[in-house]
């Protein structure tokens, strides 16, 4: 995909000014995805994934070694490319201890978006759209696998418009729901664990930034949090 090639191009752009990568002793954490680990919208002019993001957070408090591979707008499908064809993808993983993936909010938001909000939204709209982003999950998940013995953890998706109800609320608890079963499969033959951002951010409006669908610094910290709960000692 061409949009995927520049959105590499521009990462390894930004690599070459400023590594992504935060020296530490204990182990290896690599964060892939969109915007959320990358912690857009942290800083006013999101040239680099800042330091209050939550994979960071989770390295400082671990004492691990952190690379953000995180590409605001990615798509699960553009992800799978990645890990599958994208050398520095490939190498990075490589090396993990800890796998961070966060990933199928664009997929979701494309289809607000190509609809003209969430009111015009249908239901046999977005079942392709969450049959082919689990596909995509599960099959990012076992490649990651053949790359790394490190742990997988996959968040789930938050609620990025909690004002919006139950409109959006009951195809992400679907979708979560998915989740949790696809994990629990992969569970038995993967170090692959499920970490619950919908539960986190449920009631909590305060963790998105205002206006906006990315988390606060606050919503980074909660990601950090339920994250770190899930890590093994190695």
């Amino acid at each position: 995909m061409n949009k995927l090639k520049v959105l590499i191009g521009l990462f390894l752009l930004i690599s070459f000014f400023q590594p992504l990568t935060v020296s530490a002793a204990k182990g290896h954490l690599v964060a892939i995805g969109d915007s959320i680990p990358y912690g857009y919208n942290l800083t006013g002019d999101n040239k680099m994934p800042p330091k209050e993001a939550f994979p960071y957070l989770i390295g400082n408090e671990k004492g691990l070694e952190v690379t953000n591979l995180g590409i605001p707008g990615l798509t699960s499908s553009e992800l799978l490319q990645a890990v599958n064809t994208n050398k520095v993808f490939r190498d990075t993983l490589k090396d993990a201890d800890y796998v961070i993936v966060y990933i199928g909010g664009n997929d979701l938001l494309n289809v607000v978006k190509k609809n003209g909000g969430l009111k015009n939204i249908k239901i046999e709209e977005v079942a392709p759209v969450v049959r082919d982003l689990i596909f995509n999950v599960y099959a990012t998940i076992l490649a990651i696998n053949k790359l790394t013995d490190g742990q997988i953890l996959v968040y789930n998706i938050y609620n990025p418009y909690p004002a919006a109800g139950a409109k959006l609320n009951t195809p992400l608890r679907y979708i979560n729901k998915q989740y949790a079963s696809l994990i629990e499969v992969l569970s038995h033959f993967t170090d692959v664990d499920l970490v619950n951002a919908y539960q986190a951010f449920k009631g909590h409006p305060e963790y998105i930034l205002s206006k906006d669908v990315h988390p606060t610094i606050k919503g980074q910290q909660v990601l950090a949090g339920i994250g770190m709960k899930k890590l093994h000692h190695r």
